[in-house]
């Protein structure tokens, strides 16, 4: 997969949203946002994605339609042309010191 530039730029100031991008036909939602994510709906699996730098990988979870449906009528989203910003409550980004352990058990794709 070709993950867009716009995805580490979000990504690498990501505090407090999942940020959601259309890529080849599919839903899908990296770094910070996937780990949000993943504790929403743990049942959805979380992989390790390279970008177009070798040296420059990411976590990344695959969002099925009916999650996002589900997702996107529980919190707040915003729209944009580049991707879905959804506002999950605070208890889930008050992990967000979790992330390095949960990157660990990621699979590396």
């Amino acid at each position: 997969m070709r993950i867009p530039e716009l995805v580490f730029d979000k990504e690498g100031k990501n505090l407090y949203h999942i940020y959601l991008f259309f890529i080849e036909e599919k839903w899908w939602c990296f770094g910070h946002s996937a780990h949000y994510l993943s504790m929403i709906y743990p049942q959805l699996e979380g992989i390790e994605a390279n970008g177009e730098n070798v040296a420059e990988s990411i976590p990344c979870v695959y969002v099925p339609e009916c999650y996002l449906v589900n997702l996107t009528d529980r919190y707040d989203t915003l729209v944009s042309d580049t991707c879905l910003q959804v506002s999950p409550p605070p208890a889930v980004y008050s992990y967000r010191k979790e992330y390095d352990n949960w990157c660990t058990q990621l699979t590396v794709c």
